[in-house]
Protein backbone atom coordinates (compact mmCIF):
# COMPACT_ATOMS: atom_id res chain seq x y z
CA UNK A 1 0.00 0.00 0.00
CA UNK A 2 1.63 3.32 -1.16
CA UNK A 3 1.45 6.46 0.74
CA UNK A 4 0.27 9.64 -0.98
CA UNK A 5 3.01 11.95 -2.04
CA UNK A 6 1.27 15.04 0.42
CA UNK A 7 1.16 12.75 3.46
CA UNK A 8 4.79 11.17 3.22
CA UNK A 9 6.22 14.98 3.32
CA UNK A 10 3.75 15.49 6.61
CA UNK A 11 5.67 12.34 8.41
CA UNK A 12 7.67 14.23 10.83
CA UNK A 13 10.64 12.09 11.87
CA UNK A 14 11.96 13.93 14.69
CA UNK A 15 11.79 13.03 18.45
CA UNK A 16 9.80 15.86 20.42
CA UNK A 17 11.85 16.16 23.72
CA UNK A 18 10.22 18.69 25.44
CA UNK A 19 7.51 16.57 27.46
CA UNK A 20 10.82 14.68 28.73
CA UNK A 21 12.85 17.90 29.26
CA UNK A 22 9.35 19.12 31.26
CA UNK A 23 9.68 15.67 33.31
CA UNK A 24 13.18 15.36 33.87
CA UNK A 25 13.63 19.21 35.56
CA UNK A 26 10.49 18.44 37.42
CA UNK A 27 11.97 15.64 39.31
CA UNK A 28 15.03 17.60 39.16
CA UNK A 29 13.33 20.30 41.40
CA UNK A 30 12.23 17.95 43.78
CA UNK A 31 15.43 16.34 44.26
CA UNK A 32 17.18 19.16 45.42
CA UNK A 33 14.23 20.33 47.42
CA UNK A 34 13.88 16.91 49.48
CA UNK A 35 17.42 15.77 49.39
CA UNK A 36 18.27 18.51 52.63
CA UNK A 37 15.82 16.89 54.24
CA UNK A 38 16.71 12.93 54.16
CA UNK A 39 19.07 12.66 56.97
CA UNK A 40 20.02 9.71 58.80
CA UNK A 41 19.61 9.43 62.60
CA UNK A 42 17.88 11.44 65.21
CA UNK A 43 18.58 15.07 65.74
CA UNK A 44 21.43 15.66 68.68
CA UNK A 45 22.83 18.64 69.73
CA UNK A 46 26.78 17.85 69.26
CA UNK A 47 29.54 19.17 70.54
CA UNK A 48 31.80 21.83 68.57
CA UNK A 49 34.93 20.77 67.35
CA UNK A 50 37.27 21.90 64.07
CA UNK A 51 35.72 20.15 61.16
CA UNK A 52 37.86 17.27 58.85
CA UNK A 53 35.63 15.95 56.74
CA UNK A 54 36.08 12.21 55.47
CA UNK A 55 34.66 10.24 52.58
CA UNK A 56 33.07 7.34 53.86
CA UNK A 57 30.90 5.42 51.10
CA UNK A 58 29.03 2.75 53.14
CA UNK A 59 28.60 3.97 56.71
CA UNK A 60 25.68 3.64 59.50
CA UNK A 61 24.51 6.28 62.27
CA UNK A 62 24.52 5.32 66.10
CA UNK A 63 23.08 8.28 67.95
CA UNK A 64 22.61 8.69 71.16
CA UNK A 65 20.01 11.02 72.59
CA UNK A 66 19.61 13.48 75.18
CA UNK A 67 17.54 11.30 77.00
CA UNK A 68 20.79 8.55 76.47
CA UNK A 69 18.46 6.44 74.38
CA UNK A 70 20.12 4.32 71.20
CA UNK A 71 19.32 4.64 67.70
CA UNK A 72 20.57 2.58 65.01
CA UNK A 73 19.20 5.66 61.83
CA UNK A 74 15.94 6.04 63.38
CA UNK A 75 15.20 2.80 64.91
CA UNK A 76 15.34 2.51 68.89
CA UNK A 77 17.20 0.00 70.43
CA UNK A 78 18.09 -1.56 73.78
CA UNK A 79 22.18 -1.43 74.13
CA UNK A 80 22.11 -5.43 73.87
CA UNK A 81 19.81 -5.09 71.28
CA UNK A 82 21.99 -2.44 69.43
CA UNK A 83 25.45 -4.86 70.15
CA UNK A 84 23.99 -7.59 68.28
CA UNK A 85 22.40 -5.39 65.94
CA UNK A 86 26.27 -4.14 64.79
CA UNK A 87 27.52 -8.05 64.78
CA UNK A 88 24.93 -9.05 62.19
CA UNK A 89 26.01 -5.68 60.44
CA UNK A 90 29.71 -6.73 60.48
CA UNK A 91 28.81 -10.25 59.19
CA UNK A 92 27.13 -8.71 56.43
CA UNK A 93 29.50 -5.68 55.02
CA UNK A 94 33.34 -6.04 56.84
CA UNK A 95 34.09 -2.49 55.69
CA UNK A 96 31.38 -1.02 57.09
CA UNK A 97 31.88 1.86 58.82
CA UNK A 98 30.14 3.61 62.11
CA UNK A 99 29.18 7.02 62.59
CA UNK A 100 28.32 7.95 66.45
CA UNK A 101 26.56 11.26 67.63
CA UNK A 102 25.90 12.10 70.82
CA UNK A 103 23.96 14.77 72.07
CA UNK A 104 26.32 17.18 73.89
CA UNK A 105 24.82 16.58 77.35
CA UNK A 106 25.41 12.98 77.24
CA UNK A 107 27.76 10.91 79.75
CA UNK A 108 31.03 10.06 78.29
CA UNK A 109 30.92 6.53 79.45
CA UNK A 110 27.85 6.34 77.20
CA UNK A 111 29.73 6.84 74.44
CA UNK A 112 32.36 4.72 75.26
CA UNK A 113 29.90 2.08 75.79
CA UNK A 114 28.85 2.32 72.39
CA UNK A 115 32.90 2.57 70.91
CA UNK A 116 33.54 -0.49 72.90
CA UNK A 117 30.16 -2.56 71.01
CA UNK A 118 31.31 -1.35 67.60
CA UNK A 119 34.94 -2.83 68.37
CA UNK A 120 33.41 -6.20 69.54
CA UNK A 121 31.29 -6.23 66.90
CA UNK A 122 34.66 -5.82 64.57
CA UNK A 123 34.13 -3.20 63.13
CA UNK A 124 37.61 -1.20 62.87
CA UNK A 125 36.20 2.12 61.16
CA UNK A 126 34.80 4.67 63.45
CA UNK A 127 34.42 8.63 63.49
CA UNK A 128 33.02 10.56 66.28
CA UNK A 129 30.37 13.25 64.72
CA UNK A 130 31.08 16.92 65.22
CA UNK A 131 29.40 20.66 65.23
CA UNK A 132 31.90 22.77 62.82
CA UNK A 133 33.07 25.96 64.90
Amino acid sequence: MKLSRKYEEALISQINVTNLVDVMLSLLIIFIIVAPVIQQGINVRLPTASVQKISVTKSVIISISKRGNYYLGNRRYRFRQLAKRLKEISKKNPEISVIVKADRSVAYAKVIKVLDAVRQAGIVKVGLATRGR
